[in-house]
């Protein structure tokens, strides 16, 4: 017998596609129990059952609602959190992660730990970073971060530059050892790889970049404001393998395939409250703007003695 979901995952549709499954996953739920649909519902079944299942839970409201009433989202990510029982975590995506001061308010109602996925994604875009610049042949860079502003920016600049690579930020609050640019279009300039590690994208001129240039990018949507160069590679920086004994059921597959997951990955930010949740703890691997390095190193070796790498790069 399966165990019961260990931790549930809140979504939103960010694309069409996105919202023709959640539609279509509502439907045939609210059809089978003979009444209308709800306005956030059950997606599938995803994670590791050695370890973690969770309920990937999706809330029917556009990401222009959320930004326009932070409140009202609040409350139906709430709802949705308590409509599965004995759950040990709650993990965020998208814009779920960014209103209600990332996840701030949503920790205050619920007794249960909430986390947004933003150290998960960090760890992710540092191992790829460091896979791509040995692929590219030149292990100190330089690399340019931009959305170094943010927290994810941030931490992934520092830890880049203690590993001794030259990094460039666009934001005086991403320095730490780096250099300070002007803004996103200085910070790039002969860079052969740029992490894109924004919370929104169209922030960077294509133009900008250097023939040849690797962008690593976590932003939605991207963070370039046009289609790429010729020659420039635009890669997932949250994308991992999936492990294995990875479970997904019929909705889980089609939703991994629409989110932008692929047949063969799964992001880190889904990971993140998996681990949480198999561990045991507590305490958020990621709340609020601050991430601790602490527990970053914690996170590394339980996510690790599961199967999960980021030290591999994803093309």
């Amino acid at each position: 017998m399966r165990p019961a979901p260990a931790f549930v995952f809140l979504v939103h549709p960010l694309v069409p596609a996105q919202r023709v499954v959640l539609g279509l996953r509502q439907l045939s739920l609210s059809r089978a129990r003979g009444r209308r649909p709800e306005t956030f519902g059950r997606i599938g079944t995803v994670g590791l059952p050695a370890h973690a299942l969770g309920e990937v839970l999706g809330l029917m409201m556009e990401p222009e609602a959320m930004l326009a009433d932070p409140q009202a989202a609040v409350d139906l990510m709430e709802r949705a959190a308590r409509s599965v029982p004995g759950i040990r975590a709650v993990g965020l995506g998208s814009l779920c992660a960014l209103v209600g001061g990332r996840g701030e308010e949503l920790a205050r109602r619920l007794s249960v730990p909430v986390t947004t996925g933003a150290l998960a994604t960090a760890w992710a875009l540092h191992g790829h970073a460091r896979a791509a610049l040995k692929a590219l042949g030149r292990p100190r860079g330089p690399v340019a971060v931009v959305g170094s502003a943010g927290p994810v920016g941030e931490l992934v600049a520092r830890l880049l530059v203690r590993d001794g690579v030259e990094v460039r930020v666009d934001n005086r609050r991403g320095s730490r050892a780096a250099r300070v640019c002007a803004g996103p279009d200085e910070a790039v300039e002969g860079c052969p790889l740029v992490i894109g590690a924004g919370t929104s994208g169209g922030v960077l001129d294509p133009a900008a970049l250097a023939r040849g240039a690797w962008l690593i990018d976590v932003a939605s949507p991207g963070t370039l404001k046009g289609e790429p160069e010729r020659g420039v590679r635009v890669l997932p920086g949250e994308a991992l393998p999936l492990p294995a004994g990875w479970h997904r059921g019929l909705w889980g597959r089609a939703f991994h395939r629409v989110a932008g997951y692929g047949p063969r990955h799964v992001y880190a930010c889904l990971v993140e409250p998996l681990v949480l949740a198999a561990s045991g703890r507590d305490r958020p691997y990621a709340l609020g703007s601050r991430l601790r390095e602490e527990d970053l190193v914690d996170f590394d070796r339980r996510a690790r003695a599961m199967g999960f790498s980021a030290s591999g790069f994803i093309g």
